[in-house]
């Protein structure tokens, strides 16, 4: 079992709990208590099969009003082969019980080598999206990624009408040095980032993250911030742009 609570100094309040009942179950929990923004209530429970991967998602899951409400999400991933794998999703979504529930389906299909990982999902809205990750060498990574939105445009779908198609590229590279991961990443639209990790202690790690739009210089980012390792409590850093160029590696780990 694991539990890990912050409380920072904006009055925003986050709690985490890992609960294994067996090896191959285990619960996730993640709350988010925040005055300038919504609160946020997830639960996870994830199967690890011999040949399949199971989850069950809820987020802000409500029966105070008399029904369901929140965002369910469920996806399984099956291996057809030691290297191929192929997997669906299905979300389900009602914000108050005025509104319709919306369902949405995915497909993914994934394809792991000793050393490259390829990957593709299709998704209900027609967003398409495509994905390589290979190692280089023994410190060096990269990966593409591509999606490419369909949609109708003026005049509809029909035979009247255009498909409107816009896509994003983003290329990244990682490199570990010796005490330190550095990361970077720039995509179609003009956006270079970069991340660099450095261990400054056992227990303390140091992070610089940079974003800059090469068509929008002014919306550019530089942050910093300690990382320790007992609590894993991160000080006012660019959370939301390490995740971003690790997407790029995220097929590298197993489900």
């Amino acid at each position: 079992m694991l539990l890990q609570g912050t409380f920072s100094s904006d009055q925003s309040v986050s709690a985490m709990g890992n609960m294994r009942w067996t090896p191959k179950w285990v619960t996730k929990t993640q709350t988010q208590i925040d005055p300038r923004s919504q609160n946020m209530l997830q639960i996870e429970n994830e199967y690890n099969g011999d040949d399949f991967n199971a989850s069950l998602k809820a987020i802000n899951p409500s029966i105070l009003d008399g029904g369901i409400t929140g965002i369910m999400i469920a996806d399984y991933m099956q291996s057809i082969t030691p290297r191929l794998s192929v997997g669906l999703e299905g979300v389900w979504q009602r914000q108050s019980l005025g509104q319709k529930p919306e369902t949405a389906l995915s497909y993914a299909a994934r394809y792991k080598s000793t050393d490259w990982i390829a990957s593709a999902q299709l998704h209900a809205t027609g967003t398409l999206g495509a994905s390589y990750w290979r190692r280089l060498s023994e410190k060096v990574e990269a990966g593409v990624d591509c999606q490419l939105q369909f949609a109708p445009g003026p005049g509809g779908a029909g035979m009247f009408g255009n498909m409107r198609k816009e896509g994003q590229t983003t290329v990244g590279v990682k490199y570990n040095f010796a005490t330190s991961v550095y990361r970077a990443q720039i995509d179609s639209t003009g956006k270079v980032g970069c991340v660099l990790e450095k261990r400054v202690a056992p227990a303390i790690s140091f992070n610089f993250a940079a974003e800059i739009d090469q068509y929008k210089v002014s919306q550019s980012e530089t942050l910093c911030g300690f990382i320790h390792a007992d609590t894993l409590t991160r000080t006012r850093t660019n959370s939301v742009l390490v995740s971003r160029l690790k997407v790029l590696q995220k097929n590298s780990n197993s489900r």
